[in-house]
């Protein structure tokens, strides 16, 4: 892992993404790309770096735009973003700005392609109730889609403060490349790893069954110092929520396969919705991506 994303709205959501990413980068040697994105409703993405301002004060992007509220706007982002580098607490940390013109999602899926990206750590807010949505938002679609893995979170968490991972999956068709990764994000907070399987009446499986599955799977792929579960619930989101709260869990591992192939592993919202209600950071998968 060489170079990590960090989107930045310049929420506290995202500045706990920099400081946890911060930690990690120090850790493996690392660098981090911090940007922020001036959304503009059209896909192609634009770089908006130093000279993006031409001598006569105008944004040479190419886009039509109102060019004077776009200058201001870019003027205080980058003030903003330096603001940010200025933190004594970075100064032994590799961090490249970067300003883009288009919508977040469009733009982290270039920078990912552009910056060859390991990982992605990335700020949400989250929802408390279950009736509520987040369908459509930015770490919804990066989650759903990014071709490298993403870590999401709400609070202020520190390299050492994940302890004990739990791994959420139905054990099935799960390749070699996505459990190294699994491994690796493991080896790389040092922590305990809990596999869990959410048996739901829809899916119902008998526990002795499931066990044998869950060792099997465990001896398979060389998973040494793990523990297995088996944890009853109505819904396989709300499962993992719930057994991420009652068993204090201080991570979720989980996969999805975009908004196609989901036959394979949890219905096409689980991840998404972990993602949206987990209080815990929660680091996801693309396996339709990774697998290419």
């Amino acid at each position: 892992m060489k170079k990590i994303i960090v989107p930045t709205d310049f929420s506290e959501q995202a500045r706990h993404a920099l400081d946890l990413a911060s930690e990690i980068a120090v850790k493996i040697e690392a660098k981090i790309v911090l940007m922020h994105v001036i959304e503009y409703a059209k896909k192609q993405t634009t770089f908006l770096g130093s000279s993006a301002l031409t001598t006569m004060g105008s944004l040479s992007t190419g886009v039509e735009m109102d060019d004077v509220y776009f200058i201001q706007l870019f003027k205080k982002r980058k003030s903003q973003l330096a603001e940010i580098l200025s933190d004594p607490v970075y100064a032994n940390v590799d961090i490249t700005d970067k300003i883009l013109l288009g919508t977040p999602y469009h733009a982290i899926e270039e920078e990912i392609t552009e910056s060859d990206a390991d990982f992605i750590i990335m700020g949400t807010t989250g929802v408390n109730d279950w009736e509520e949505s987040l369908i459509g938002s930015t770490a919804e679609k990066v989650v759903r889609h990014a071709s490298c893995p993403v870590l999401t979170l709400r609070k202020k968490v520190k390299l050492n403060d994940i302890g004990k991972i739990v791994f959420a999956s139905n054990f099935k068709e799960l390749k070699p490349s996505y459990v190294g990764l699994v491994k690796n994000i493991r080896k790389l907070f040092e922590s305990d790893l809990h596999l869990v399987y959410i048996n739901t009446p829809n899916h119902f499986r008998n526990e002795r069954e499931i066990i044998s599955h869950l060792n099997k799977f465990a001896d398979e792929n060389d998973l040494d110092n793990h523990n297995i579960h088996v944890y009853s619930h109505q819904h396989e989101e709300e499962g993992i929520v719930w057994f991420t709260e009652d068993f204090k869990m201080d991570m979720v591992m989980m996969a999805t396969y975009g908004r196609s192939g989901f036959s394979r592993l949890f219905e096409h919202s689980i991840a998404e919705d972990v993602v949206n209600f987990s209080k815990k950071p929660v680091v996801t998968f693309n396996l339709h991506q990774i697998s290419k």
